[in-house]
């Protein structure tokens, strides 16, 4: 043991040597493309770009990991490409951007071409979407010759052409035909087209590069799970350097890359297709077992179901449409649980024993073998229920029950803390306070990721965004309306009332952010119902968000409504958005994963709530100014920010928003409005 602690510490202590010499050529790199404006004159100089580059190139040089805030318009992305290039450039060891959006990967690779040319630097760059990103083409050509088949003509031309990446197809391409066609199964039922299949020549690619892979969080994260349980990564595995961007989204990626779910409909259907393996004439002999499995599976799912119906029936407005209730862990549904597993692992036993390799096909893929995973796996978990948390998710009118480690902070230091690779991450909204010291205002974040506080971890100062924002921005917050939550209805009644005053102010041209669907479903009603002078949008479920999102930049003065992942994924630059609606605080509604982060917090109100606020709310705030000419107004819709009498989290929230500007007064709202475009239009 002593030995290796001190082989650990030497191997560390080389490579900070080995480095050292390497790090200060790039410094010299990195200090000539950010302070040498003549070479690109079309370039604005950020002193936060310029710090963070070099913080990023001082923890390569001491194999260390670092996490840094970086505000809206710092420029993030070059911050951390121009140092990851040159690095790349001058060791040839392969690196890692892992994002949570398709729109910043594609953007990342777009930027790495262009920095390439100006750095004079020569690496490979590869795109690597999740599978379902991509056309299977046998599961394609299986549809097209199906009767009832959706576009066969238009489908086969795309086809034809040689589109398999997602983004090929059309932008109005049906999401759910795309559903039918993409990979579901990587090397499964595809294997005999795997010459032609782009997802497949992308994963043999990146086992092997010795450039740059960017990647989603999901696909880091699995690559990162197969080494540590000591298998072959799906990236080559000399990955010395790894930049998380939208970081703030990792714990809950993380998460959902460690969660399992089972419904009763996958349950019935996995045994189906495990019988398959089975010789008809040896059924008799597993026939009682798979009567018991399944009335097991019945019976918990009618208890799930019932367990979901009744907290849908004794919750407030906001659990009308939520998708996670909780799993209520009583002496009846953990009985069933346990029935039900100890039922499916007698029958996966006894189907392994009779299941033939004659009617698998010669086939990778075999129903019993993922019936006996799947069984061994919930077994696994039921014997050991404290170690899990458990919830149960809505899918239609269907209970599901859904299960992950409750360690996913020690899961993620161990998948990116503990190794010999070194850790950038980034976002624009990790820190849940702007004052103390910077372990408490990240804290929510490292106690989130368990982000290492000794040596082998730095945490930056922040970096504000460089836009002028109280010049071109102020916050309109109320101070006279009902509470939210203890008088809801007069809240909305009023709150509608509220948002149409401020909506006249700008004449439309707003995003309108709701936290639940059911105040977002009401508003549009009540708004629809007065004939306002400007359309009024909304945010369709289920359905592509581009078409909404074009028609809201297209019609300057129209209303948008929406929630989800508008907080966050909308970038709508100009008029078009120049009002910015925070329709109630974003706190966070009531949701397992949450309330088990509060069992474990010394303050559950301000240790877990408010800071999943702080960071919600910063992201929407964020939706409205995207570049140095942006310029608008904010208005939150929600008493809790009054200054008298103060909540508790009164002071932290406001010192967390980047605007400082701010009124309680609609009629001061008006003249800074009108003076924003008085400036932008002098001639009228």
């Amino acid at each position: 043991m002593n030995y290796y602690k001190w082989n650990i510490f030497s191997s560390r202590k080389n490579r900070v040597k080995a480095r050292a010499e390497q790090i200060y050529n790039i410094s010299e790199q990195v200090t000539s493309f950010f302070w040498d404006t003549e070479n690109h004159p079309d370039f604005e100089e950020r002193e936060g770009q310029q710090d963070m580059a070099f913080e990023i190139l001082d923890a390569l040089k001491k194999d260390q990991h670092i996490l840094v805030e970086a505000g809206v318009g710092i420029g993030k992305s070059y911050a951390y490409l121009v140092p990851l290039l040159l690095y790349n450039h001058c060791t040839r060891k392969p690196a890692i951007i892992a994002t949570s959006t398709i729109a910043l990967q594609e953007q990342l690779l777009n930027d790495a071409a262009a920095l390439q040319e100006r750095l004079e630097t020569r690496c490979e760059v590869t795109l690597a979407k999740g599978q379902a990103n991509y056309l299977c083409r046998k599961r394609a050509e299986e549809y097209l010759e199906r009767p009832d088949a959706e576009m066969p003509d238009a489908l086969r031309e795309l086809i034809d052409k040689g589109f398999q990446d997602r983004a090929d197809f059309p932008g109005d391409f049906p999401a759910s035909l795309w559903d039918r066609i993409c990979i579901t199964r990587y090397g499964y039922p595809c294997r005999n087209c795997h010459h032609s299949c782009a997802y497949r020549r992308m994963r043999e690619a990146i086992r092997f590069t010795d450039g740059i892979v960017i990647c989603n969080q999901d696909f880091l994260t699995a690559h990162l799970q197969k080494l540590f349980r000591g298998q072959d990564g799906l990236i080559n595995r000399t990955v010395e350097v790894v930049v998380i961007d939208e970081a703030h989204n990792l714990e809950g990626k993380v998460r959902s890359a460690t969660t399992d779910r089972i419904s009763q409909n996958g349950l019935l259907k996995m045994i189906s297709e495990a019988q398959n393996d089975v010789m008809s004439t040896e059924i008799p002999y597993i026939q009682k077992d798979i009567n018991t499995a399944q009335r097991a599976v019945r019976a918990f799912f009618q208890c799930l179901q019932r367990q979901m119906q009744q907290q849908i029936a004794d919750s407030t407005q906001d659990m009308k449409y939520a998708e996670r209730f909780f799993f209520k862990d009583d002496p009846e549904a953990l009985a069933l649980l346990s029935s039900m597993a100890e039922a499916l692992d007698a029958l996966s036993e006894n189907i392994q024993v009779y299941s033939t390799y004659d009617l698998r096909r010669g086939s990778r893929y075999s129903g019993a073998d993922d019936f006996y995973t799947k069984a061994e796996d919930l077994l696994d978990m039921v014997s050991d229920l404290g170690s899990s948390l458990l919830w149960i998710e809505r899918r239609g009118d269907r209970a599901e029950l859904v299960y992950c480690p409750e360690n996913t902070q020690d899961i993620i230091s161990n998948l990116y803390f503990r190794g010999d690779v070194c850790t950038i991450l980034t976002s624009a909204t990790m820190t849940n306070a702007a004052q103390g010291s910077l372990p408490e205002r990240y804290a929510y974040f490292i106690s989130n990721t368990g982000f290492p506080l000794d040596e082998s971890g730095f945490l930056s100062e922040p970096k504000p965004s460089p836009f002028p924002y109280d010049e071109h921005a102020m916050i309109y917050y109320c101070d006279d309306l009902p509470h939210p939550r203890e008088d809801h209805d007069a809240f909305i009644q009023r709150g509608v009332e509220r948002l149409i005053e401020i909506l006249e102010i700008s004449n439309g041209k707003a995003l309108v952010l709701f936290t639940a669907k059911t105040d977002l479903e009401e508003v549009y009603m009540a708004l629809q119902q007065r004939k306002l002078p400007y359309k009024i949008l909304m945010q369709q479920p289920g359905a592509s968000q581009d078409q909404v999102l074009s028609e809201f930049r297209n019609d300057v003065n129209s209303v948008l409504l929406g929630t989800g992942a508008y907080w966050e994924g909308i970038d709508i630059r100009g008029k078009s958005l120049s009002n910015l609606v925070i329709f109630r605080l974003p706190f966070p509604v009531p949701d397992p994963i949450i309330e088990h982060k509060v069992s474990l917090a010394k303050d559950g109100m301000m240790d877990v709530r408010v800071p999943e606020m702080i960071i919600r709310l910063k992201q929407g705030i964020g939706r409205l100014i995207r570049s140095f000419s942006d310029k608008g107004i904010v208005s939150i819709i929600d008493p809790r920010l009054r200054n008298q009498p103060k909540e508790r989290y009164h002071d932290v929230v406001w010192a967390s928003i980047p605007i400082h500007n701010r009124t309680t007064s609609l009629a001061e709202l008006r003249t800074f409005y009108q003076s924003l475009m008085d400036e932008a239009n002098p001639n009228n």
